[in-house]
């Protein structure tokens, strides 16, 4: 619920979130991107400590009803943006080395 204290947080199906959020109940979400299981991704890393604003991966958010994918997953394209963002591309980033 963190981004949605602050964006539409007026809107019906935020208030949703924010039912099941304050009842403690899990969120029955409808995945839109669904990484190989050897890939790691972590929203705290990216919007966080990286400052990259939603819109880059989900595109204008705060004009959305609902979300659907925005951005390619593919390997080269994270790579590309991290190249962009100037962050590493070692592979133990997003991979386990185990």
């Amino acid at each position: 619920m963190g981004c949605h204290l602050t964006i539409k947080k007026d809107s019906p199906e935020i208030q949703k979130l924010a039912g099941f959020a304050q009842q403690k109940k899990p969120i029955p979400w409808a995945r839109i991107y669904k990484l190989p299981r050897t890939v790691y991704f972590s929203h705290e890393v990216h919007y966080k400590r990286a400052k990259v604003d939603c819109s880059a991966c989900h595109g204008p958010v705060s004009e959305r009803d609902f979300l659907g994918q925005e951005k390619s997953i593919a390997m080269a394209d994270c790579m590309e943006c991290h190249d962009r963002y100037k962050a590493s591309n070692d592979c133990n980033l997003c991979h386990d080395s185990h």
